[in-house]
Parts: structure tokens; C-alpha cells; sequence
């Protein structure tokens, strides 16, 4: 048992000597040390590599996500940012989903938190559904998140079994290219004058249907003609490829003739590690 302890002392510590130099080239071409995706797809191989194994996934789970925080910290990444205010809801969740060797640094407003994001001294950001919904309030923030930002996970399991939306602590990270990997989770914005009506709309226009959607209000209509705007977490019974989900949700809001947006699209955390 010494030897294998050993063993593993060792390659662990050749791991992190790789993980310093990949992290030296990700500073020089200025690339994103978190890839939440690559993360995902690094665990599910090992996962299925290991079934049938003594080590069960979820220990392996764990086990990775120390590893790849402690990967994260050699190659220096930026603090996870979150509301002060929040702290009590957010880190004790934060601290499961990333792991002991990442850093967390308190916001005031999400004026800062954007600014973090923007600017790369922030990797990520933990807002409750909430403080996303406050944050996308105002048309001009609106606009800046749906150009800059994406939401690449929630940490609902984290939790407890049932947690309103509003009250759910989600992962933002600045935007990349686009959709890829497996997902069955949809983040998205609807606006118009009856969002309740409009989401029921739009699931029916859906040819991948949600197994679960849940809505909860952002802005409601102040007037008859007035518009409102909502936010939708959409669950898909079943993992889909991410341009799939994305594809699907374009058609769906041109063929229901609605005004909306996509937030994020991403995998449930049952699969997300890190």
C-alpha cells in the first residue's frame, strides 16, 4: 500500500509539472485556463473506463476534482468571482463543484463582476438565479451579457432536491465560440407580453422536447401593450449534442414567432466535474 501511495505521489506530481507548462502556453496565446467542456469530457472518459471498477464514479468524481483544481491552481488561474452578499449560499456549493485549491473573491455588484469577466481577472462567476435576473434587467446589461457572457452550468444537485430557479446558483463564463459537447439543460430569455403563454408556445414548436421547464419572472408587463421578460431553465430528459439544443431552440423561437435569447446551454451537473 506504501509503494502504490507512493506511486501515485509520484505521478501526480509529473501531472502538475505538465499542467504548469500547458498552463504557460495558454498565457501566451491568452487562452482561458477553465474549459469547463474539456473538464466534462475528461471525467466522462475516465468514468467509462472505470465501470465495473471497485472505484466507484462518484469517488473518481471527487477524486478528479481536487485533482483538477490543484491543476487550475499551477496554471494560475483567476479567482471564481460571486456577490458578497451572497456568500453563505454561494461558497459551500462553489467549494463542491470546483474544489479546495480554487480561489473565490467577493464582488460588490455585477457591474463588477462583468468588469472581472471581461477583463480576465475573473475565470468565472457564481450568481443565484436572482442576481442573474437583476442582472439582466436593464436592457444595456442585458445586451452585454448576451454579447459577452454564457452560462456553462448550475449547481441545483449541490443543493437540495427541489430549488426554485430564482434561488439556483449558476456558472457564468466570458462567451466562447459557441455550443458543443452533450447537453440537456437550456438557460434562455423570453420577452414578450406573456412569457407563461409564449414558453408553452414555444415548447410546442420544439421538436426535442423539454422533459421539464421551469420559468420564473424578470420583468413583468407594466401595460397592456407593454412587454415582459422571463427567464426559462429547460431540462431535456436526455443528453443532446449542445448545436442540437442550440438549433432547435433558433427554430423554435422563428417558427413561434417570439423574441428571445439563449443564456446557455449546457449539461446537467449530475455530469458536470468541475
Amino acid at each position: 500500500m506504501d509503494q502504490i501511495d507512493l506511486k501515485i505521489l509520484q505521478l501526480l506530481q509529473k501531472r502538475t509539472k505538465l499542467s504548469i507548462q500547458i498552463g504557460e502556453a495558454k498565457h501566451r496565446h491568452h487562452a482561458a485556463v477553465y474549459v469547463p467542456e474539456r473538464e466534462r469530457e475528461l471525467l466522462a472518459r475516465i468514468n467509462r473506463r472505470s465501470q465495473g471498477k471497485a472505484l466507484s464514479a462518484k469517488a473518481i468524481t471527487a477524486i478528479y476534482r481536487e485533482i483538477l483544481s490543484s491543476s487550475r491552481a499551477a496554471q494560475k488561474q483567476a479567482p471564481v468571482g460571486y456577490l458578497a452578499k451572497s456568500a453563505s449560499v454561494v461558497i459551500p456549493p462553489g467549494r463542491w463543484c470546483f474544489g479546495a485549491c480554487d480561489e473565490f473573491l467577493p464582488c460588490k455588484s455585477w457591474t463588477d463582476v462583468a468588469a472581472g469577466l471581461a477583463s480576465g481577472q475573473l475565470a468565472a462567476a457564481l450568481l443565484t438565479g436572482a442576481e442573474l435576473a437583476q442582472a439582466l434587467k436593464k436592457t444595456k446589461d442585458r445586451h452585454e451579457f448576451l454579447v459577452h457572457f454564457t452560462v456553462v452550468g448550475d449547481l441545483h444537485p449541490a443543493l437540495e432536491s427541489q430549488v426554485p430557479p430564482d434561488r439556483r446558483i449558476f456558472i457564468v463564463t466570458p462567451r466562447d465560440k459557441g455550443a458543443s459537447g452533450m447537453a440537456n439543460r437550456a438557460l434562455i430569455l423570453i420577452e414578450c407580453k406573456s412569457t407563461g403563454d409564449a414558453l408553452k408556445t414555444l415548447l410546442h414548436s420544439m421538436s426535442d422536447r423539454p422533459l421539464h421547464a421551469e420559468l420564473w419572472c424578470l420583468q413583468p408587463a407594466s401595460t397592456p401593450r407593454g412587454s415582459g421578460a422571463a427567464l426559462a431553465l429547460m431540462t431535456f430528459s436526455q443528453p443532446l449534442d449542445g448545436i442540437r439544443v442550440t438549433s432547435a431552440l433558433v427554430t423554435a423561437f422563428k417558427g413561434a414567432e417570439l423574441s428571445g435569447s439563449i443564456l446557455g446551454v449546457y449539461p446537467g451537473t449530475d455530469t458536470y466535474g468541475g
